[in-house]
């Protein structure tokens, strides 16, 4: 819930800042790089505010829509939803992987702590993925941070105060309001009951319930069809609206308080509606600044090159500059952090869109695959990010592929194309007419990964 990773120049009115009598903190709150874009003083004043506004808002907004869709389509609250098989291109969705089983629960936190279940997955990958409403993953439970036994993690919401039973760990929550995201392996069709076994016993229960069992994940074969990519400029000055909705609800650090009362020039607050304003001069400048604003989180590029490939080495737990936390959550929630997971987008020849009307290749030597402690995958999308059908029904290619072929040399070549090769199906990843894309994951990149001291060799145009 995939996911880009230059200092953006965004305006912040210099003045307007020193003003604050808390102006330091701020600065240290954002980091170097949003200080820089906080001290760059901005000739047009309340412009470059709403602009700013839009960008460290974005997030947050995403947020209350996404909750808003969910209430819409009666989707439970503190309670697992899993999907039951892999994705497809029937999924709607941004993005997805065909390594894992996906599930989702909203929960809410406002009245008492969600006590966590998780099994005993005997060495399975697995993650359950906690992001905040402003789109920080705060923290996980799962193979890489809490192992694979099985355990019991009380999420405590920011305001709760009280005791918790001696056998659950607690997990403090920046807000109320928390997406958890579940993965979980499947090793090929033969391992998906061997999968769905594993996520049935995913569980959560509020304190007051425990320890009574928890109750049961629904399941639904395309759980994350509520997940649609949303487009929150679209809905014009109910943005800012929505923003003051998710600030009521879900607080954000008091170390952005600065930032907070600059954005009240323009009535955005909590649970103000700036788009009510009788000020037609507010009302103007708020809508000018939506279309510039969501077009720099658009254009924004925090990406590494080598070999053809992107990569976003700066996914970290709490994302302190705006522009890189509203890029990272252009598409919804749910990046993982760099040492969760790295995702490398091939751009051979600088271009963003591959062509099925080539043949590409990308070929490992020998001892030179990807070092990961879970798995890799290469998995082939289309322009719209969406998985393509394809005759053989592969949409991925990776580590757990049954009869790959390897080179008497030790070395693995995958292959790229439209047309089956004459080498047979074995290494091969078909590809549409049109454009595509492509994503390679690396899930529990060793050190050398997201250092950047192994790369990714070089994909090719055959």
């Amino acid at each position: 819930m995939k996911r880009r990773e230059h200092d953006n120049g965004t305006e912040f009115s210099r003045r307007n800042f020193l003003q604050t009598a808390s102006a330091g903190t701020a600065l240290l709150a954002l980091g170097a790089s949003g200080a820089r874009r906080l001290l760059a003083e901005d000739s047009s004043g309340l412009l470059g505010t709403a602009k700013d506004a839009y960008i460290w808002g974005f997030p947050l907004v995403y947020t209350v829509q996404l909750l808003e869709l969910a209430k819409e389509k009666n989707a439970p609250v503190n309670q697992f939803v899993l999907s039951t098989r892999l994705s497809t291109p029937a999924d709607k969705v941004a993005g997805p992987n065909v390594d894992t089983l996906y599930g989702f629960a909203w929960l809410n936190l406002s009245r008492e702590p969600q006590i966590l279940h998780v099994p005993d997955t005997k060495g399975r990958y697995y993650s359950i993925q906690l992001v905040d409403a402003y789109g920080n993953t705060f923290t996980y439970v799962g193979r890489r941070v809490t192992g694979t036994a099985a355990g019991r993690y009380a999420i405590v919401g920011p305001h709760w105060n009280g005791t918790l039973p001696a056998d659950v760990k607690k997990i403090n929550a920046p807000t109320d309001h928390v997406l958890a995201l579940t993965r979980t392996l499947v090793s090929g069709e033969a391992d998906l009951s061997a999968a769905q076994a594993v996520q049935i016993q995913y569980g959560l229960q509020p304190l007051s319930a425990y320890p009574k069992a928890p109750a049961v994940p629904i399941t639904n074969p395309a759980a994350l069809n509520i997940f649609p990519i949303l487009r929150p400029g679209d809905r014009g000055l109910q943005f800012f609206d929505d923003l003051g909705s998710g600030l009521s609800s879900d607080a954000p650090p008091a170390s952005d308080q600065a930032v907070l009362d600059r954005f009240g020039k323009l009535g955005i607050g909590p649970s103000k509606g700036p788009s009510q304003s009788q000020d037609q001069a507010v009302l103007a400048t708020l809508r000018d600044a939506i279309p510039t604003a969501d077009a720099e989180i658009r254009k924004a590029d925090f990406s590494t090159r080598f070999n053809g490939w992107s990569v976003n080495y700066k996914i970290e737990p709490f994302i302190k500059d705006p522009l890189l936390r509203a890029s990272t959550n252009l598409y919804g929630p749910g990046a993982h952090v760099a040492q969760e997971a790295l995702y490398f987008g091939a751009q051979p020849e600088g271009k963003a869109l591959l062509d099925g009307a080539n043949k590409y290749s990308l070929k490992f030597p020998a001892n030179g695959l990807p070092p990961v402690d879970a798995f890799w995958s290469l998995t082939l999308y289309g322009a719209d990010f969406a998985l393509v059908e394809n005759p053989i029904h592969r949409y991925s290619i990776g580590d757990r592929t049954p009869g790959l072929k390897y080179g008497p040399d030790g070395s693995l070549e995958l292959l790229v194309q439209q047309a089956q090769p004459a080498e047979g199906a074995s290494n091969w990843l078909p590809a549409p007419a049109g454009q595509f894309q492509l994503t390679f994951r690396t899930y529990q990149p060793r050190p050398a990964i997201f250092s950047g001291e192994y790369r990714l060799p070089p994909f090719r145009k055959v």
